[in-house]
């Protein structure tokens, strides 16, 4: 699984063999989060979290938002295909 980068101890990786939509995992020594990574850094939000304090989320998000464009060019070379539009509830 390619690290993308660090958030202190928190490694923010893609895997491999995963699925759509894009997203990115969080992995870390109290737990992990899952954040979606849309077209747009307005796109990014929070999937699922277990064990990860709120500022360190909030910390993470923040980045993630900042290195979008990073994080969308690796899923694309990861996976190989387009990421589709989430639709909006």
């Amino acid at each position: 699984m390619p690290t993308l980068f660090h958030v202190g101890a928190w490694r923010i990786v893609i895997y491999p063999n995963d699925h759509e939509p894009a997203h990115l995992h969080v992995v870390g020594p109290e737990g992990y989060a899952k954040f979606a990574i849309g077209r747009s850094p307005g796109d990014v939000s929070l999937l699922e979290a277990s064990g990860v304090p709120i500022p360190i989320l909030r910390r993470i998000s923040a980045q993630i938002i900042d290195r979008h464009a990073q994080c969308l060019e690796s899923w694309r070379a990861i996976h190989g295909h387009q990421v589709a539009d989430r639709k909006r509830r």
